[in-house]
């Protein structure tokens, strides 16, 4: 029968008029790979994860953290430029609890104006929550009310933009921050400005973004500036002297060594006796509160046996950003060495076996030894008996290691989609990542008894 019509078509002896093709005929529905759905999935989840940036105040010290997403830009004042993911960053915040977070340190957070319009600072108040906010090329009448009610809710602001022409004095008045992009300027109007601010408005503190390294650092410190945000946090002082190591630190190292060799108690006992101060604060240590004991411990030997081979071990790795003479840089080293050494140990868990996960805990803080003693890591290694992954993945990043330390650092500087990627390779949840590096500063916070206000 379909033949007998073709013929007649073909002949012209059927003309019965043609009909068209339903429209559902001619639309096909892309078939998506599930595989591909779940990975686009997870890498918006990545992109989603909160970024956070090191502050550092006038002595050095690691004050606080300027937060955004990891898909953001570093120095974007607003997380997003579209409503829905800033209404996603601003739930986010409020999901780790940012007001206990800046109730102690001093939280930086990028919002819009429309954002500030629609009251979505409200949640984020504490005492030193600090509301980021971009007025450059902006109507100064248009911000005035939403500043002054802000003002009004008991927020700090920063703002970012401004300048010494008079429509800007009413914002001056307002701010308790203003943040100065270092390459915004050339040198001479940067520190032009900055003096001009400060005499415009005595109560104003500076920040200075995007410092490269140290000698820009100590350069904004002497220009007056209260804060500083760059990478130069965990670089090493090109103008810094090759570091030498102290007997304290020679002595850690020793025990260290003592232990990854199994070593007996006595032995471990008479190294720690060549440092006093050392052999104070492993007794000190042993006889707190936490290890419960009934009667306090006198001797060494027994105060190792107290906390255990594994607790001293990174006990011991820890004091060596502590001994000797410390700077005040050591101890913003220490937070973000500890933050990544936790990271690495949780974000391994369930993927590795047990001793692989204190492995990695070690390699997190072996990091940073280089910018901690100005040595390069080849000359502190060669001191230390460490497992051959572990010094594979410091020294040449390499070995069965190197992806995790890679994972940590992509999460640290917000690359978002290399963070899914490795993550997925490791056979780890990308959407679980941003939760981890917060719980992994927490931890480091708690650690290191970060807890005081001025801090």
């Amino acid at each position: 029968m379909v033949f007998g019509k073709l013929i007649g078509r073909l002949t012209g002896q059927d003309d019965t008029p043609l009909q068209p093709l339903p429209l559902s005929a001619l639309v096909t529905t892309p078939v998506v790979d599930p595989a591909v759905a779940a990975q686009q999935r997870q890498r918006a989840a990545a992109e989603a994860m909160l970024r956070r940036e090191e502050i550092i105040d006038s002595r050095n010290r690691l004050c606080g953290y300027r937060f955004s997403t990891a898909g953001s830009a570093a120095g974007q004042t607003s997380p997003q430029a579209d409503a829905p993911a800033e209404s996603a960053f601003l739930a986010a915040l409020a999901e780790i609890d940012l007001p206990a977070f800046a109730a102690r340190r001093l939280a930086l957070v990028p919002i819009s104006r429309a954002a500030l319009a629609a009251g979505g600072h409200l949640p984020l108040r504490a005492a030193r929550s600090t509301l980021l906010l971009d007025v450059e090329g902006s109507d100064v009448e248009a911000w005035l009310p939403l500043l002054q009610q802000a003002k009004a809710d008991g927020c700090r602001l920063a703002l970012r933009g401004l300048t010494l022409l008079p429509e800007h004095a009413p914002l001056l008045a307002l701010a308790d921050l203003a943040l100065l992009r270092l390459d915004d300027y050339d040198l001479t109007d940067f520190q032009r400005l900055a003096r001009g601010l400060k005499a415009a408005a005595p109560q104003l503190e500076l920040a200075a973004d995007g410092v490269p390294g140290w000698p820009e650092r100590r350069m904004c410190a002497a220009w007056g500036f209260d804060y500083c945000l760059g990478p130069f946090t965990v670089l090493a002082d090109c103008e810094e002297p090759e570091g030498k190591l102290d007997n304290s630190r020679v002595v850690l190292m020793e025990m260290l060594n003592l232990i990854r060799a199994e070593a007996d108690l006595a032995d471990l006992g008479a190294v720690a006796k060549k440092d006093p101060g050392i052999a104070l604060k492993v007794l000190a240590l042993a006889n707190s509160p936490a290890a419960g004991l009934s009667a306090p411990v006198a001797s060494l030997e027994q105060a190792i046996m107290v906390l255990g081979r594994q607790r001293l071990y990174r006990w011991l790795t820890v004091a060596m950003f502590r001994v000797g003479t410390p700077r005040d840089r050591d101890e913003a080293l220490l937070e973000v060495a500890m933050t990544r050494a936790r990271f690495l140990e949780t974000v391994a868990d369930g993927v590795l076996a047990k001793k692989d996960c204190d492995e990695l805990f070690l390699v997190g803080l072996l990091s940073l030894f280089d910018v901690l003693l100005a040595m390069p890591l080849t000359k502190v290694l060669q001191l230390i008996n460490l497992a051959d992954e572990v010094t594979d993945v410091l020294l040449r990043s390499e070995g069965p290691y190197a992806r995790f330390l890679q994972l940590a650092l992509a999460v640290e500087h917000g690359r978002s989609a290399q963070a899914a990627d490795i993550a997925g390779e490791l056979g780890i949840d990308p959407a679980g990542l941003g939760n981890t590096s917060q719980l992994a500063l927490a931890w480091a916070e708690e650690a290191l008894g970060i807890s005081a206000p001025d801090l």
